[in-house]
């Protein structure tokens, strides 16, 4: 069973390389924030509950001393910052950190993460580092406003890695956009792991499941139609620009024919959600896979968008399949 809260390790290929396209363009900005751990932890805090966070004076990239992360036993552990009141709404950051692993590591991927409140999580960027040389890396983010929370933090592939981080950053990155063409994300789950879906209700519960000979999604435990699998997909979506959104679905065998459909909550950083239907309710049934697909038009870049597949029925069981964003 996938945990709601605990933070899923799975990445996009497609979401990646939009990251990492996009942090080539930045130009010279405004800088918001910058750690150089030469005089104590500066702020950011140990995740985890036996981690180990120090200001050290075994490597550095620049100065002296650098923040010596340990004692990790999950590979969302690590250092954290809470930015919740550095960022602004609507504006675009630009994130920069050097990291090199303790000696006598293995090479291992290093991620940065915006955690969004309790359950939802930003990719920010991913490298390579291994304990021979200071690896650097960037990613951007822009906050909608209306998460409880941003920690942002620094995770490690491997559950026990140690690894020391410098020289961090914050900057002011200015609105652009990224170019996007063609598969946005594409959701297959054939790594047997959620990949950033969540369950939309207490009692729900999601799966991995062989269904049909490939791996897929399987939600049980529903007591209400909106309790549902549910993705965020703010960070893909911008204003102007029109995606067509496909899920497939299939039934539990043995369950009753039902009605599902596709609907994105849009929430403000002010005022009440609003709901977006993106597929017609459609027949689906426990005999073939059926495909969910429509439109959605982004009339703003400050709602945070949650997308989930729902049915009529409140107890049916199904399976979500090759979840698909793509630009016309």
């Amino acid at each position: 069973m996938f945990d709601a809260v605990r933070k899923r390790w799975k990445l996009s290929v497609c979401v990646m390389s939009l990251v990492l396209s996009a942090s080539s363009v930045f130009a010279q900005s405004e800088m918001i924030l910058q750690s150089d751990f030469e005089n104590g932890t500066q702020k950011w805090e140990a995740r985890g509950d036996r981690v180990s966070i120090k200001n050290d004076k075994e490597q550095a990239l620049t100065g002296t001393k650098s923040l010596k992360i340990s004692g990790r036993s999950a590979n969302w552990n690590g250092a954290q910052l809470n930015i919740t009141k550095t960022l602004a709404a609507g504006k675009t950051y630009k994130f920069t950190v050097a990291v090199k692993l303790a000696k006598g590591e293995s090479a291992d991927q290093i991620k940065m993460t915006m955690q969004r409140g309790d359950t939802l999580f930003t990719d920010v960027a991913i490298t390579t580092a291994n304990a021979n040389e200071w690896t650097t890396f960037s990613g951007k983010f822009k906050p909608s406003g209306g998460d409880l929370y941003l920690l942002l933090y620094v995770e490690a592939l491997r559950a026990t890695t140690s690894y020391s981080i410098d020289d961090f950053k914050i900057e002011a990155a200015g609105d652009d956009t990224p170019p996007q063409k063609g598969t946005i994300l594409l959701n297959d789950f054939e790594d047997m792991s959620a990949q950033n879906w969540f369950t939309n209700g207490d009692g729900v519960q999601m799966f991995s499941s062989n269904a049909g000979g490939s791996q897929s999604l399987k939600i049980t435990g529903r007591t209400a139609p909106w309790n549902a699998p549910a993705l965020d997909i703010s960070p893909l979506i911008f204003k102007g620009r029109t995606y067509l959104i496909s899920v497939s679905v299939k039934l539990l065998k043995g369950q009753p024919a039902d009605s599902l459909k596709m609907t994105i909550k849009q929430t403000p950083p002010k005022g009440d959600p609003s709901y977006v239907e993106v597929s017609k309710p459609t027949a689906v049934t426990d005999g073939e896979w059926t495909t969910l697909s429509g439109e959605y038009k982004a009339t703003t870049t400050d709602n945070n968008l949650l997308i989930y597949v729902e049915s009529a029925g409140a107890a049916t069981s199904y399976y979500i399949d090759n979840f698909l964003i793509r630009t016309p």
